[in-house]
């Protein structure tokens, strides 16, 4: 929630020690000085601290009290583990840019989630508010000096080291988060940033951001071995290629090279979005919503693929040979083109198929099997989660899995657990989801494209592009062929 003019203006912290109850009847405040004149934003929030009349404590002994954090119990929430749980936006600053251990995984989260509970130019201030923090009154030189050192100096540098993380966040900086570069710049060069070597090379990246330039280049790890040589169809039938004339392997390999192309273009702004929204089934217009196109057309196909075959040993045939694919894409950890072909599979048009199914050998039914095993949803998805658990990328999820995981997190609690105070716990599991679908991401397949079947998948998928009620045409298509298939037991 965003911090008003007023709330700006009233805004207090304590010097609390943590675990220590902050009544008034046992310890004093120790409010921020604020200046009145008109602010712009929260820029003197951090500013200076009034005369200290602190009373002795437990905790005494173990830190000086103007090097203690600020913020006050009820401001942030911990669990039993000491992580966060909650916090006040001012609070959750503080801990970000705080003298003391930083979590890396709050700051990750903090940095992947900060849009869901704040906005670009708040945050800004904020921490400039932060970067000016002044020493508290009545410090002796001795204790000023301990607290520029320990203190000032640190929480500086981190709060540069922010902006830097800011800019450099391809995930969520982007082109209309721009405006905010020259505010960035400003700072850069302001009497007390410009004493600071962070802060020039901080201005390098926002000039290179400015410039058109990636300030950040991501790399993709990509293994250094030579890849498989591919299964070439042959030669003589390029120009008719059907389904059944490419290896099951090789198949697979390539529908693998597809499907990662689209997969590995999600963005965890698409990812956090979908968190947010998890009701607007349909209305997602992103690259999460390419990945669960292409899935349905590549279910549609294999359904068209088997239907369009009138001898019931010809179906079978062609149902065998993509159970092979789903099989290699399993073991290739392609499982969404593996649940796309098992999803057609067990769909009705295909399942009633009862002369198509008694073609089938043990062989091939303990394939369809394992895949289904992988599948099976129960206990939510149990079997699922563990065999990712065992896996390293490259890898190709069931993004449906990861969508009801968001769905869960955002409907099953509330966004602030008091009023001011948000449910930082909520954010964080919303981030373990988004850092596991980019995890996949972080290394490319070593597999070599064959231009021919690539042409002849994305063609074949084509057919399935618009909108048709695709489910009626096979339930149609089945019933004539379980009719066929009737009429041909009748004449043997």
């Amino acid at each position: 929630m965003a911090l008003s003019r007023q709330n700006v203006a009233q805004a207090n912290f304590n010097l609390t020690p943590r675990g220590v109850c902050s009544s008034p009847s046992t310890l004093s405040f120790f409010i921020y000085h604020v200046s009145e004149q008109p602010l712009s934003g929260a820029a003197t929030i951090f500013r200076k601290l009034r005369a200290p009349e602190y009373i002795a404590t437990a905790t005494d002994n173990l830190k000086e009290w103007y090097l203690r954090p600020t913020y006050c119990r009820d401001e942030i929430l911990t669990d039993q583990d000491g992580g966060i749980r909650g916090g006040t936006l001012l609070a959750l600053i503080e801990l970000l840019t705080t003298h003391e251990y930083r979590d890396p995984i709050f700051i990750k989260t903090f940095f992947l989630t900060y849009k869901s509970f704040t906005n670009l130019n708040e945050l800004f201030d904020l921490l400039v508010a932060r970067f000016n923090i002044q020493a508290p009154e009545s410090l002796d030189p001795y204790e000023l000096e301990e607290w520029i050192c320990v203190k000032q100096t640190v929480v500086r540098f981190h709060v540069i080291n922010s902006f830097k993380t800011i800019v450099t966040n391809s995930e969520e900086f982007h082109k209309d988060d721009f405006y905010i570069l020259e505010r960035m710049k400003d700072f850069c060069v302001s009497p007390d940033a410009v004493k600071l070597r962070a802060s020039k090379h901080l201005l390098d990246l926002i000039e290179r951001a400015q410039a058109g330039g990636d300030s950040l280049v991501q790399m993709t790890a990509v293994s250094s071995l030579a890849p498989t040589p591919p299964i070439q169809p042959k030669v003589s039938r390029f120009l008719n290629l059907q389904s059944l004339e490419v290896d099951a392997l090789e198949m697979a390999r390539q529908l693998t090279i597809l499907e990662s192309r689209f997969y590995n273009k999600i963005r965890a702004a698409e990812c956090l979005k979908r968190a947010l929204e998890p009701n607007r089934v349909g209305e997602h217009h992103d690259h999460i919503a390419d990945v669960i196109q292409v899935s349905n057309m590549i279910t549609c196909w294999v359904a068209n693929t088997v239907l369009q075959q009138k001898d019931s040993r010809r179906r079978a045939r062609t149902a065998k040979h993509f159970i092979l694919i789903a099989d290699h894409c399993r073991t290739l950890n392609n499982f969404s083109t593996m649940v796309a072909i098992m999803s057609c599979l067990n769909s009705p048009p295909i399942r009633r198929l009862k002369r198509t199914w008694d073609h089938f050998d043990s062989k091939c039914m303990s394939q369809l099997g394992t895949c289904e095993m992988n599948l099976d949803s129960s206990n939510n998805f149990c079997n699922y989660r563990s065999t990712l658990a065992k896996i390293n990328p490259p890898c190709i999820p069931f993004i449906g899995v990861y969508l009801i995981d968001l769905a869960i997190i955002q409907n099953g609690s509330k966004d602030y657990l008091q009023p001011d105070v948000i449910n930082f716990g909520k954010l964080q599991k919303t981030a373990e989801v988004v850092h596991e679908i980019k995890h996949w991401q972080s290394t490319k397949f070593n597999l070599t494209p064959i231009p021919v079947v690539l042409d002849f998948i994305e063609e074949s998928l084509a057919s399935f592009h618009d909108a048709r009620d695709w489910n009626e045409y096979f339930w149609n298509m089945s019933l004539e062929r379980e009719s066929d298939a009737i009429g041909q037991e009748n004449e043997t």
